[in-house]
């Protein structure tokens, strides 16, 4: 992975003059580049130019910073860039970065966990600051139950989103996403899907529902990196216990 600092004055990107790593992230997006062609790259930069915003970086969201990130990313191959606004550590200075990354492996299904906690988050309308946390949850979630991703769940019990993915599922011919006022990452994908929805004249609607609600319905999590993946599995973290350590899921996990 590579790493650029933009350096306003100059209109420049340039490679960092120290250790960037202990820096605070405020404010991130990312987006899937395959040979030199990005899905609704425009909303993506509007939703980080939003977010700089939110943090007093939206002046340094020039034309001349997006022309020169796209100018890093190489025609061919696949590609999962992201840029960000940092903080140094004594709070004095933020910057905006650039990140070159290659894709990850894509997939069209996942295991999902329904985890014991609630949302975690600190900032969950806006893109960044959590990205670390949810690695972790992720991460607990492969190693504990072998989970591809996790729910996102309010105090009272309703499903906002994934850890790094929008909610879409179906009731028949309806497709429903989840009510907005409970304070979803505004999801770039998502909004397409629904988008497109609509041209086709397909039913939408906006609920609250459980994890339980899901149970018998197609359900998708939706990201830039890997589109539209079909949820296979479910598996219930909330009665955890020894025998899902060992690999015997029994009534912990719901079939799809």
């Amino acid at each position: 992975m590579n790493v650029w600092l933009w350096n306003q004055r100059e209109s420049r990107f340039q490679e960092p003059m120290a250790d960037i790593s202990s820096s605070t992230l405020m404010a991130a997006d990312s987006w899937f580049v395959e040979d030199g062609r990005a899905r609704a790259f425009d909303r993506h930069r509007a939703r980080f130019g939003d977010a700089a915003a939110q943090v007093g970086m939206g002046s340094a969201i020039t034309k001349g910073f997006w022309a020169a990130v796209v100018e890093k990313i190489p025609a061919t191959g696949e590609w999962f860039p992201r840029v960000d606004v940092l903080e140094d550590p004594s709070g004095a200075e933020r910057l905006l970065a650039f990140r070159l990354r290659p894709a990850p492996s894509r997939t069209r299904e996942l295991r999902v966990l329904v985890p014991s906690h609630s949302d975690p988050r600190t900032t969950p309308c806006r893109k960044g600051p959590d990205i670390a946390l949810l690695e972790r949850v992720r991460a607990d979630a492969r190693e504990q139950f072998g989970c591809d991703e996790v729910l996102l769940i309010n105090e009272d019990g309703y499903v906002i989103e994934g850890a790094t993915t929008s909610l879409l599922w179906w009731d028949e011919e309806t497709l429903c996403t989840p009510d907005p006022e409970m304070g979803a990452l505004p999801g770039v994908t998502s909004a397409v899907i629904l988008e497109e929805a609509r041209t086709r004249s397909i039913p939408i609607e906006l609920r609250r529902v459980r994890p339980e609600g899901l149970v018998g319905h197609e359900v998708w999590l939706v990201n830039a990196l890997h589109g539209i993946r079909r949820v296979s599995e479910f598996v219930d973290g909330r009665g955890f216990h020894d025998s899902v350590q060992r690999g015997d899921e029994s009534d912990q996990a719901w079939a799809r």
